[in-house]
């Protein structure tokens, strides 16, 4: 028996040496050849329009300048840019419902003075499935707006789908929405997005803002549907260059009410070059032309812009593109006019380790948001907010916007010129992750100068006053593969 015992432990002594040898000629040659070895390839690149922190799936062993350029979507194509996703890299489906009351005073521009009630209630769902070649990323709120002066429908769909071969990339999107206002300063909150609560793929939308109806006139509470599809391809010329060429159509219909209906058909396209694995630079020629339904009447706008771009991912989103632009009239109401310009597309976005600071301003030819003939439209709008403790945060908002007529309503009418602005202050208690409790105040000034104008917020100055309360429940994200 202890011969046998022995003879099993000399087996098992062989044995581990022979694992040992094994393993040591399995050793990589290449790390012990003296001579010289070829430069690694480039990784695999990214699914098209996404951030290396948002792809799912992205390769191992990236350099870690690649990971620090926080945003490989190119400047001169649609997408907006992006500090990354709030809950990090994945596939997931995360549902969520908000309810809010809100007490609103002194607007007149909206179709009513004395202090009225509104509730909104609102469920949502962000989606988001990617691999190593496509991404698909959706977000949809749906609800409804409640109170004694109306009773609206809340849809809002935003999707994007992104495929890439080796060189040659494929986006689609497309955003919609059914709301009974204007989106600029939405709901006295600041927007629609501040009724939903955070959204994991950080604030904003997927498409850049300058695509699609421009809406930044406050008119009385009136349904519109506002619809935007767009595609963009991308050829990557070298690691370090790409062109694209994008198209989009949209169009603004108010159900209701004297509103002015249009339709807006754009086209760019762009050279990006990229001076470092955080820097790119770009030359960017649009298209964009404008049609009435009321009126046969045509603006086209031709902008050639040079832009700059800077990402840090997670830190930092600098953009930048600013150029002359050329507006072309045409039509009963205009004549035959061209008329010179300048165009500036800007956005900026910074985190500290306590405070976010988002910060854009646009100055572009639009649609004239269902009240003007086309317009010469600036617009900002900034928020900043910060992290008082670890469940209180408090946020502050601020937009202004004003539009100028390109065109006359009628022949013998003046320029009119819109200024509008808001604001809006909030706190948020974090009750568990993904649920909160918020309160907010708020203010929206309207001043129209409306010689000529005979639509129903035509020669008003108008300021409103919204006190809002609500919750925020966020529920378990699903995760799948």
């Amino acid at each position: 028996m202890a011969k046998l015992m022995r003879i099993k432990g000399w087996l098992l002594l062989a044995g581990l040496l022979c694992v040992s040898a094994i393993r040591a000629q399995e050793t990589d040659p290449a790390k012990n050849d003296s001579r010289e070895q070829p430069v690694a390839p480039y990784p695999a690149p990214l699914p098209a329009g996404s951030s290396s922190i948002l792809a799912p799936n992205s390769l191992q062993g990236m350099s870690e300048e690649v990971q620090l350029a926080g945003n490989d979507r190119p400047l001169s194509g649609v997408q907006a840019p992006t500090l990354g996703p709030v809950l990090g890299s994945g596939n997931f489906l995360l549902p969520s419902f908000s309810a809010t009351s809100q007490m609103e005073t002194s607007s007149s521009a909206s179709g009513f003075v004395r202090p009225t009630e509104f509730n909104y209630l609102l469920g949502t769902l962000d989606l988001s499935h990617g691999s190593n070649r496509s991404e698909l990323l959706l977000h949809y709120a749906g609800g409804g707006m409640f109170s004694s002066y109306s009773n609206s429908a809340i849809q809002d769909l935003e999707f994007t789908y992104g495929y890439k071969w080796q060189r040659w990339s494929l986006l689609m999107g497309d955003g919609v929405s059914f709301l009974s206002e204007s989106p600029f300063g939405f709901g006295g909150v600041g927007g629609l997005e501040f009724l939903n609560g955070a959204s994991p793929f950080g604030p904003g939308g997927f498409l850049s803002s300058f695509l699609g109806p421009n809406q930044t006139i406050p008119t009385i509470m009136v349904p519109r549907v506002s619809n935007t599809v767009v595609s963009q391809v991308e050829y990557q010329r070298s690691p370090r260059s790409s062109w694209t060429a994008s198209g989009s159509y949209g169009m603004l219909n108010f159900l209701g009410v004297g509103y002015i209906n249009s339709t807006d058909a754009l086209f760019q396209t762009g050279y990006n070059y990229s001076v470092s694995p955080e820097s790119t630079i770009a030359a960017i020629y649009t298209f964009d032309a404008f049609r009435f339904t009321q009126f046969a009447q045509t603006i086209q706008d031709h902008v050639l812009k040079f832009g700059y771009a800077r990402y840090v991912t997670g830190r930092l989103s600098l953009q930048l593109a600013a150029g002359p632009s050329v507006v072309m009239l045409r039509g009963v109401l205009t004549g035959y006019a061209n008329n010179l310009s300048w165009a500036l597309n800007s956005g900026l976005s910074y985190k500290l380790e306590r405070t976010t600071l988002l910060l854009n301003y646009e100055h572009l030819v639009t649609g004239g948001s269902g009240v003007l003939v086309g317009a010469q439209t600036g617009q900002v709008e900034g928020t900043i907010e910060r992290r008082l403790s670890p469940r209180w945060r408090a946020s502050a908002s601020v937009g202004y916007a004003t539009n100028a007529s390109l065109a006359p309503v009628t022949p013998s009418a003046n320029t009119q010129q819109y200024n509008s602005w808001y604001t809006v202050i909030r706190f948020n208690r974090e009750m568990r992750p993904g649920t909160n409790f918020f309160l907010s105040y708020g203010a929206r000034l309207q001043a129209a100068n409306g010689v000529g104008c005979t639509l129903p917020n035509c020669s008003t100055n108008s300021i409103g006053h919204q006190i809002s309360a609500g919750f925020n429940f966020g529920l378990r994200p699903i995760l799948f593969r």
